[in-house]
């Protein structure tokens, strides 16, 4: 099962520049010892000078030994040491989630290298879980019939409990447009009026969407 580990953080207005010198290290090291550490700035939503450090370990053995030996490396012991991120920028929290994506049909491959990614914050209520998995199936098959962008289904493990994030992958800013501007196929909103009757719904509680670029490129 897929590890997502994020860091989100706000960069200090006025520091960009300075901020992306030191992720340029921080990158150094990280990649060193795993998948590379992708860098997302927001895009839509949210607070200004979002940005989040985020990478993909395959399980949870991965990102256990990739832990280890990035706080071993005597380099970014030194840039801790250093403070370097001090007056750059404000961390806000330190995430872990499993994409649980094949709960829900299957990966969409599309996410580990898209530009551009929208993501759906939701806390799942009390013994609803099954019911959002089934509604997430559903919509993603009938999206996936009329040819348009699935998510993949995270699954928070560290932080809040029982937060879910739908997270749809896209090649640049137009695919994106183009895919809000197509709205729900038929076959999604048949089964959005079907589930509006079930005694059960609400499911979930929307916390949220948030649109981000990957700046990696530019660091």
């Amino acid at each position: 099962m897929p590890i997502l580990r994020s860091m989100e953080s706000r960069v200090l207005p006025g520091k960009r520049q300075q901020w992306g010198a030191v992720m340029r290290d921080v990158k150094k090291i990280v990649d060193k010892y795993g998948p590379p550490l992708r860098v997302l700035q927001l895009q839509f939503g949210g607070h200004p000078g979002t940005v989040l450090s985020a990478s993909l370990q395959e399980d949870w053995n991965a990102l256990a030994r990739r832990a280890q030996q990035v706080n071993a490396d005597s380099d970014y012991q030194t840039l801790l040491r250093s403070g370097a991120m001090a007056g750059l920028a404000e961390a806000v929290a330190v995430r872990l989630a499993a994409d649980v994506s094949d709960e829900v049909g299957g990966p969409n491959a599309a996410l580990t290298t898209a530009k551009i990614i929208q993501v759906m914050a939701m806390k799942v209520l009390p013994g609803k879980r099954a019911k959002q998995i089934e509604m997430i199936r559903q919509m993603r098959e009938a999206r996936a019939a009329a040819g348009l962008t699935t998510a993949n289904l995270l699954e928070q493990v560290a932080g809040d409990a029982n937060v879910m994030f739908l997270s749809w992958g896209y090649a640049d800013l137009n695919a994106w447009a183009h895919d809000r501007a197509a709205g729900q196929p038929q076959g999604a909103r048949d089964i959005q009026q079907r589930i509006l009757a079930d005694p059960q719904f609400p499911f979930v509680e929307t916390l949220g969407t948030r649109v981000y670029a990957d700046i990696t490129d530019q660091l």
